[in-house]
Formats: structure tokens, C-alpha cells, sequence
């Protein structure tokens, strides 16, 4: 039995909310009630695939450390390896303290031990439980050093952990018992890959400059505690979907606390010109003549252009149907290597955060083969708190959150049910806001 999620997102608690770490326990659980008894539905192993930004080194505000303040070339992922902040850290420091605060918060920690616990109730039950471990775009880090690989490979309890000293986790796999080609998706994707797994991307510093940089800023410039609502409001920045929808987020914080709205404009205007101007970005130019005037002004605040005026704008059907359109990776999952040559029959991506199923095709096999193969693409979704804005009274720019749970089990031909060759899991936990 082949199961598979992605985007689970943990952090070292810098950022947004998380996904709950009991959700782990409900996952051990439903598979379980799935399997049944394991002797009788024939599954003898079950490989869950952990298919990329499982753990997150990029949404983390230990970049932002006030010895990282340089105005255009902070250490960053995409800095040097001789360059140094103020206090001597490079961009390996940086991933490996990143790391270690990662593998030792204890929600993580929970999480991993549910797993754990699931592996060794199979194991008594004479199921092997492994684990598999690919990259994705914002864990991409965790495979530039050794020991940063070493530390995570022990953490999830892989197969031959020391394995990950001399080599770094795949980004791409055939499981060819299966039928089944995976990778996170982000290889498709320009604004988080730009042709090379192990160097950064314009997505890394969107997240660290602006996505993790504006609630920071505004608790610095206006005095706030790290538990006051107004900030903690805004580091849920990144859990809002879809992404188009952060407009609306933040104009509606500020309507639950009208007197900073202006401060707040300003705020957001000045990390905009701080992110713009990074060495590293203005490096984009290379994307075409218009691109940096484009980013500008998508992202620029003016004294007649509010949040409330820009979520109308990204809220029309033109914009909504062209991002929509960036996600839809159907074409990329037809397209691959592996299912043209009929040696998968399922493509799975992550990345998008979307769960889906897709039916690409349907060929007659050639003899001496008989009878026809089903083609289709399948998006693990993610793990992760999101926010959505509410269908009705969008004017107030409320929003509700929960926990999202998606997953994707693939069958042998002798487990389960005769015939069955998937499932596809969708859930949600209520904690709300």
C-alpha cells in the first residue's frame, strides 16, 4: 500500500498557525479503519511518501534577526557561502539553526511520535511501515548539507538514515509496483523553480522579504507585543487561500482595529520598496523589460488604492480565472516521461495546496496485452490551517479557518478489494479561527 501527502508546512513556530499535531493520530486512525485487518486485505507494507515542503526552512523569521539587516544583500537562501551578517552566520548557520528549532519544537515532535507509535502498532501486526522522503520548494534547503539531511532522516525515523549523509533526498519518483510518478509539482512552477532544485527562487523571497517581513515590521514600527491580536492576525498571512485573498485578510484586520489602517498602508508600501530593492530580486529583470514595473505595481499601495480596492481588482474573473490557470497542472502531468511510456498509469503532484483528480486518458494496450489503461493526475492537496473568506457580506472581509487534511492511498493488485486501485482522502478540522 502506497500512501502519499505533501505540504504539511511544520515550522519552528515563527510563522502562521500549523496544522494540529493530533491530526496525525486521526491519519493513523482513518488508515486503520482502512485496512481493517491487514491479514485478510493482503497488505504486508505500507510506504507513506512524505512528497515535499513537509517541513518548512523558508517561513521562518529567523532570517529576519536583526543581525541580518543589510538594505539590499541580507544572508538569505540564495546568498554566498562566504557571505556573513553582522555576527558572523552564513546561509548554512541559518538553515541548520532553522532546522534543529524545527526538529525540537514540540508540536513537531507530537507529530513525528504519532507516526512512530503507528509504525510500531503495525509492526506487531507484521506490517512494515516506511517512510519516504521527497523535495519540495520551501524544504529544498535541507538538501544542500549533510547534516541538515542527516538530522531529518533520524527525526522521521527513514530507512538507513546515514544513507543521507552522502545523498541528498530525490525530487522526482517512479513507483513502479505501483503505477505511480511523483514529484511536489513545483518544477512547473517559474516563480518557485528556476531550473535548479538546489538554488533559490523569486518564491523565497517573497515569502521571507514580504510574506514574513510585513507582520514583523508592524509589530516593530507600532510597539506590539508578540501576543497582541493585530500581529498574530497578520502572520496568518500565509494560511489565507487563495493566495489573491490576502488583500482581503489584511483589510480585514485593520477593520477590527481602524486606527492602525493608515500605519499599516505605509508599512506594507515600505516592505514592498525594502523587497524590491534586494539585490537578488532586481536580478528578475532577466524575466523580461516589464516584469519589475509589473511586480511594482501589483504590489504598491497608493493613497487612492486601498486593500479594499485591490481585493476588487484581484476578486474579478479575469484575474481569478488566470491564477486559477497557474495551477492547472493537467497538461505537465500528460506530458510526463513515465505515463507516455505507459509505465505509470497515475501522476501525483503537491505543491498547489488543491487537492484534485483528473482523468488525462485512456489508451486500448497493444497486444499481447489485452483490454485498455486509465491515465490521470492526482494533486495530494496539503496539511495545513487555511482561511477562507466568507460567500456573503464579502464587503466586511470576513473569514473563517480550519485544518486541512488530504491524502492519496494506491493499491497493489492482491491488497484491498479486487479492482480497487485508489482512494483519495479529504478532511477538515474545526478549530476555526
Amino acid at each position: 500500500m502506497l500512501v502519499i501527502l505533501s505540504d504539511i508546512h511544520l515550522t519552528d513556530g515563527t510563522s502562521g498557525t500549523t496544522i494540529e499535531p493530533r491530526a496525525f493520530q486521526k491519519f493513523g486512525n482513518i488508515l486503520s479503519d482502512i485496512i481493517g485487518d491487514p491479514q485478510q486485505a493482503q497488505i504486508k507494507e505500507i510506504e507513506i511518501v512524505l512528497l515535499g515542503d513537509i517541513f518548512d526552512v523558508i517561513r521562518s523569521s529567523l532570517w529576519l534577526r536583526q543581525e541580518n539587516h543589510h538594505p539590499t544583500r541580507p544572508i538569505r537562501p540564495w546568498s554566498n557561502p562566504g557571505d556573513r551578517d553582522t555576527a558572523g552566520w552564513d546561509v548554512r548557520t541559518y538553515t541548520e539553526t532553522i532546522v534543529q528549532a524545527m526538529l525540537n519544537h514540540p508540536n513537531n515532535i507530537q507529530a513525528r511520535d504519532y507516526l512512530r507509535q503507528y509504525q510500531r502498532d503495525w509492526a506487531d501486526q507484521g506490517v512494515k511501515v516506511d517512510f519516504t522522503y521527497l523535495m519540495g520548494n520551501h524544504d529544498w534547503l535541507l538538501n544542500r548539507y549533510d547534516t541538515t539531511r542527516l538530522a531529518v532522516a533520524d527525526f522521521l525515523g527513514l530507512p538507513h538514515p546515514e544513507w543521507y549523509a552522502d545523498h541528498p533526498f530525490p525530487e522526482i519518483r517512479l513507483f513502479e509496483k505501483y503505477k505511480v510518478l511523483a514529484r511536489h509539482g513545483d518544477y512547473y512552477d517559474r516563480f518557485n523553480h528556476e531550473g535548479d532544485r538546489n538554488s533559490s527562487s523569486l518564491g523565497d523571497a517573497i515569502v521571507i522579504d514580504l510574506v514574513n517581513r510585513f507582520p514583523e515590521e508592524v509589530r516593530h514600527r507600532l510597539g506590539l507585543s508578540e501576543e497582541d491580536r493585530l500581529y498574530q492576525a497578520l502572520k496568518e498571512i500565509d494560511n489565507v487561500r487563495p493566495v489573491l485573498n490576502v488583500p482581503a485578510w489584511v483589510q480585514g484586520v485593520c477593520n477590527y482595529h481602524p486606527w492602525v489602517e493608515d500605519d499599516i498602508r505605509r508599512i506594507w508600501n515600505d516592505t514592498v520598496d525594502g523587497f524590491l530593492g534586494l539585490e537578488f530580486v532586481r536580478q528578475h529583470d532577466s524575466w523580461g523589460p516589464d516584469f519589475m514595473d509589473f511586480l511594482q505595481m501589483a504590489l504598491h499601495l497608493t493613497s487612492s488604492f486601498s486593500f479594499a480596492r485591490l481585493q476588487r481588482i484581484l476578486g474579478s474573473w479575469v484575474v481569478q480565472g488566470f491564477y486559477q490557470n497557474l495551477d492547472d497542472y493537467r497538461r505537465f502531468a500528460y506530458d510526463e516521461w513515465a505515463l507516455k511510456r505507459n509505465e505509470a498509469r497515475y501522476v501525483v503532484y503537491g505543491h498547489t495546496h488543491k487537492a484534485e483528480q483528473v482523468p488525462l486518458d485512456v489508451i486500448t494496450l497493444p497486444a499481447p496485452l489485452e483490454g485498455s489503461l486509465e491515465k490521470l493526475y492526482f494533486n495530494s492537496g496539503t496539511w495545513r490551517k487555511v482561511f477562507v473568506q466568507t460567500a456573503f457580506d464579502t464587503d466586511n472581509c470576513e473569514f473563517i479557518g480550519w485544518h486541512v487534511m488530504t491524502f492519496l492511498i494506491f493499491y497493489l493488485p492482491e491488497e484491498r478489494d479486487p479492482g480497487r486501485h485508489y482512494e483519495t482522502w479529504s478532511a477538515s478540522l474545526g478549530y476555526g479561527r
